[in-house]
């Protein structure tokens, strides 16, 4: 059964032509008498000038005086210099100093105010889609729980942006390189998003892609691991672990993932508590499968496929 989604939840979804090219983002929904239209905004580049807040802390700590009370305290002059702006400003400890904060401070010092240029993006007006040009509508959840990544995404069934852009329509899809389509966006034919491009795989008959999604695992730093195991005075464990995973002395091996470690500690029944501190996530590559050229409808900013997830699982596709 086809699902339904609330104006909200189509905001900001990604537009995306019958040759996998991106038209733009959902803006707002209009609802009228007469009809239903989606209005699409693109993201364009842009340059700002905003106050440069690190050069202007860098010229009021030049000026930070501290009292022998202070010094006696240990107290860290960024601690010292928001007290004396709030006290200038007449600011209790409730408010938080911001931009404005800095400005006023600035000028009641007489420091010229420092600006810098930082690139961000303006949003312009596309165009207006109305239903019937909507192929499918489909919200997608991809890798593990724990920083996992809705993708929002209308399919259309007309090359709205490939016309816009003056881009031939080419009935085959030519093959590419690694390099021309890597980190693509892959989309079945249902609109599911399933992974991205990692590279170019070969069949016995023809090329293919390797799909890959993204996934948030849980990493152990050997180098903290060590440290603690030499303080709780368990230097055999440290070397066990080493042995185990074929740690050379000198080697540059930074981290293990966790679950490696749980299961070599039951294994050899060692019995103590990771501590937090040796603990970090790290997003990792997780393959999904190999996808033959024949399958590949067309490859635009996105890659659409020709077949559903389901139909391709069925077909083995999946590692």
């Amino acid at each position: 059964m086809e699902r339904a989604y609330r104006e909200d939840e189509l905001i900001e979804a990604s537009v995306i032509d019958s040759e996998g090219y991106i038209y733009g983002k959902v803006e707002k929904i209009n609802i009228e008498e007469n009809g239903i239209t989606l209005i699409v905004h693109e993201s364009k580049p842009d340059m700002k000038t905003v106050v440069d807040i690190s050069t202007l802390e860098s010229e009021f700590l030049k000026k930070v005086k501290m009292t022998l009370a202070e010094k006696l305290q240990r107290l860290p002059p960024t601690d010292i210099l928001a007290k004396n702006i709030r006290k200038e400003l007449g600011l209790g400890l409730e408010q938080s100093l911001n931009e404005d904060s800095y400005v006023k401070y600035a000028e009641r010092l007489g420091i010229p105010i420092p600006y810098k240029k930082v690139s961000g993006e303006r949003k312009e007006p596309k165009g207006t889609i109305s239903l019937g040009e909507i192929k499918t509508i489909k919200a997608s959840i991809m890798g593990a729980e724990k920083g996992s990544t809705v993708i929002k995404a209308i399919l259309l069934n007309e090359p709205r942006e490939a016309s816009f852009r003056n881009i031939p329509i080419h009935k085959k899809v030519a093959y590419q390189t690694t390099g021309a389509i890597k980190d693509k966006l892959v989309f079945d034919s249902d609109g599911t998003a399933i992974g991205y491009v990692d590279s170019i795989v070969l069949f016995r008959n023809s090329p293919g892609i390797r799909v890959y999604s993204t996934k948030v695992t849980g990493m152990v730093s050997l180098s903290w691991l060590d440290r603690y195991l030499e303080q709780i005075g368990r230097p055999d464990v440290s070397e066990a672990i080493k042995r185990h995973f074929k740690i050379e002395r000198g080697a540059h091996v930074y981290q293990i993932r966790r679950e490696d470690l749980e299961d070599f500690m039951q294994k050899t029944g060692l019995t103590f508590t990771l501590p937090e501190d040796v603990l970090f996530d790290q997003s990792v590559k997780e393959f999904l499968m190999d996808i033959p050229w024949d399958a590949i409808h067309k490859i635009g900013d996105v890659v659409l496929l020709r077949l559903t997830l389901a139909e391709l699982r069925s077909k083995g596709y999946q590692r």
